[in-house]
């Protein structure tokens, strides 16, 4: 899907009570960048549905365009890993390997995998760099209260500052 400006991409968005569906002009940019840029803390959305967690198949409201906070977003699903990856970043598929996680978020729970380099300093991976968002490919949302309400993707982009428990999967 285009726009007049660039490309539209389409993902869900969450907070610690709703779902927010519907598409974001990236332009020539991918998401990750667009979230972690300091510019602005807004995100504009065009064409959403709004559902409750609960009930994510029950659309509350439907609007054509509205703004998001983006310190708000607890975790956003994206359709493609290239969304959520950075092209401020090189990723070397030689130098990084794939680490599962479990991280806790409001509300949620997630399960995915992060490249890393070498074994994973989770003070580090957290804390250092000046992404807002940390990429977690072939990752699993499931509800805290309903684990039965799960969303997965490609990549799920997770906000930092949201991250209640961030665990890496013990290698034997």
């Amino acid at each position: 899907m285009t726009s007049v400006r660039g490309e539209l991409l389409t993902a869900d968005f969450f907070t610690t009570a709703y779902r927010m569906s519907g598409h974001v002009d990236t332009g020539k940019r991918r998401l990750a960048d667009i979230l972690s840029d300091p510019m602005s803390n807004l995100l504009l959305m065009q064409d959403i549905y709004v559902s409750r967690i609960q009930k994510p198949g029950e659309i509350v409201a439907h609007f054509k365009s509205g703004v998001i906070f983006k310190d708000r977003i607890t975790f956003a699903v994206l359709p493609t890993e290239a969304d959520g990856l950075s092209k401020d970043h090189v990723y070397p598929s030689l130098t990084r390997q794939m680490t599962e996680v479990f991280v806790t978020v409001p509300s949620f729970e997630i399960q995915g995998s992060l490249r890393v380099t070498g074994k994973p300093d989770l003070q580090a991976l957290l804390t250092i760099g000046t992404e807002k968002f940390i990429s977690l490919l072939k990752a699993t949302a499931s509800s805290s209260l309903l684990p039965q309400v799960q969303f997965s993707g490609p990549v799920i982009l997770v906000n930092k500052t949201s991250i209640e428990l961030f665990c890496v999967a013990d290698k034997d």
